[in-house]
C-alpha cells in the first residue's frame, strides 16, 4: 500500500505543477495583472489554437458567474469533499492501473482549487477552435481530470473485475 500511495502522490504532484507551472508562466509571459480578473486575447498560435485568459469565477464551464460567494462556497466545499474521496478511495483499490487516472483527476483539481484560494477564481487559456466554433477555454487541470475520468471509466468498462451471473 506505501508503494501504491507514493506513486498516487508522484502522478498527483507532477499534474499539479505542470499546471501551476503553465499558468506561471502565461501570467509572466504577458505580463497579467491578476489583481484585474479580465479576460483578455493573448495570442493566437496558429489556425486551431489561441491563448485567451478567461478568469473563470464560477464553476464547472463557466456556470453561476455573477454569485461568486456561493460558488466559492459550493466549490470549495465539493472539491474537498472529492478530493478526500479520490484519494481514499484510490488507495483502497490498491490497483496499480488507476493510480494515474485518480492521480490525474486529483493533481488537476487541486490545481484549479490553488487558483480559487489564490485569486477566486481558476485562470483558463487554452482556446481550441474551428473557425468561429470556440471549444471552453480550459487549463492542463482541465485537461488531466477529463482524462482521469476517461480513462477510470475505461478500466471500469472493460478491465474492471468479471460479474459472475447465477443461473
Amino acid at each position: 500500500m506505501i508503494r501504491g500511495a507514493s506513486r498516487f502522490a508522484i502522478i498527483t504532484l507532477i499534474i499539479f505543477a505542470a499546471d501551476q507551472l503553465s499558468k506561471l508562466i502565461v501570467i509572466k509571459s504577458y505580463n497579467i495583472d491578476v489583481t484585474n480578473l479580465n479576460s483578455q486575447f493573448l495570442i493566437s498560435i496558429n489556425e486551431y489554437l489561441n491563448f485567451h485568459l478567461i478568469w473563470n469565477k464560477g464553476f464547472a464551464f463557466g456556470m453561476f458567474q455573477n454569485d461568486i460567494e456561493f460558488v466559492n462556497n459550493i466549490y470549495m466545499t465539493i472539491i474537498a469533499a472529492i478530493i478526500i474521496f479520490i484519494f481514499v478511495y484510490a488507495l483502497s483499490i490498491n490497483k496499480k492501473t488507476y493510480y494515474l487516472g485518480f492521480g490525474m483527476i486529483l493533481g488537476g483539481a487541486l490545481g484549479n482549487l490553488l487558483d480559487r484560494f489564490q485569486y477566486a477564481a481558476v485562470l483558463d487559456f487554452i482556446d481550441i477552435h474551428y473557425g468561429n466554433y470556440h471549444w471552453y477555454v480550459f487549463n492542463i487541470a482541465d485537461i488531466s481530470i477529463s482524462l482521469g475520468c476517461i480513462l477510470i471509466i475505461i478500466l471500469e468498462l472493460f478491465f474492471g473485475e468479471k460479474k459472475i451471473s447465477i443461473k
